[in-house]
């Protein structure tokens, strides 16, 4: 979310000094939550100004930029690895979302190898017995 512009948070702490009313009238005026109006009397009070704080980002990658060139190449050498096998190769602490989210961020997919086939289709060259349409349901193309 984006801050409020240091004019709009002047005239709130002006109606709050001007005695306009409460923190909840002066929020209901300006239309934004007392907490706001709360924050920024305790902003100047702290800083003497309304500048917004600096945002510094949130956390760093799990896997820092430098290495995505390794993760390329290793993914080029052996597409079939899985999170877990990707995260314990690079050496890194993080989380499989972690791996998974710098996966996404480089354009690379995780799709598995063509020649091992899918589950569902194993489970379902083992059905016996099932012809036709099931009562109910109208053929939709499917296997």
């Amino acid at each position: 979310m984006k801050a409020y512009p240091v004019e709009l948070r002047s005239r709130i702490v002006a109606a709050v000094d001007g005695g306009v009313g409460s923190l909840p009238t002066v929020a209901a005026l300006f239309n934004v939550s007392i907490n706001c109006v709360a924050n920024y009397l305790h902003l100047r009070e702290e800083t003497g100004s309304l500048e917004p704080r600096p945002n510094n980002g949130g956390h760093a990658p799990a896997i820092p930029e430098h290495r995505y060139d390794e993760l390329r190449q290793l993914l080029a050498d052996q597409p079939d690895l899985t999170l877990e096998q990707i995260r314990d190769r690079m050496h890194v602490a993080c989380s499989l979302a972690a791996v998974c989210r710098t996966l996404k961020k480089l354009g690379l997919t995780r799709k598995k190898n063509a020649a091992r086939g899918r589950a569902a289709t194993a489970r379902r060259a083992g059905r016996t017995g099932r012809v036709g349409r099931v009562a109910g349901r109208a053929d939709r193309g499917r296997c």
